[in-house]
């Protein structure tokens, strides 16, 4: 995937993001939800995006993930080793 975003912009349900999850896998993911609005800050979302694990499929297909109160790379998960469980615009 390319380089991280380091600046937010306003997303709303149904935009695509990238999320990086608590094992700092990237996604490609949909927002389900925002909590608040944009302005000084960045709001937490919520997402959904099909799994990689290969241990979750069904005869549907590769099962369905949630993150939810994902806050933005910008806003302070960078100060941790290995950032994980954010989202940048996509």
């Amino acid at each position: 995937m390319t380089e991280l975003k380091a600046t937010a912009e306003p997303v709303v349900a149904g935009d695509p993001v990238i999320v990086v999850d608590e094992t700092y896998q990237r996604h490609h993911a949909l927002v389900t939800c925002v909590h608040g609005t944009f302005g000084p800050g960045v709001p937490c979302i919520n997402v959904a995006y099909v799994t990689s694990d290969e241990g979750k499929r069904d005869p549907y297909g590769a099962q369905i993930e949630r993150l939810s109160s994902l806050q933005h790379y910008s806003q302070g998960p960078a100060n941790m080793p290995t950032p994980g469980r954010y989202w940048v615009n996509a």
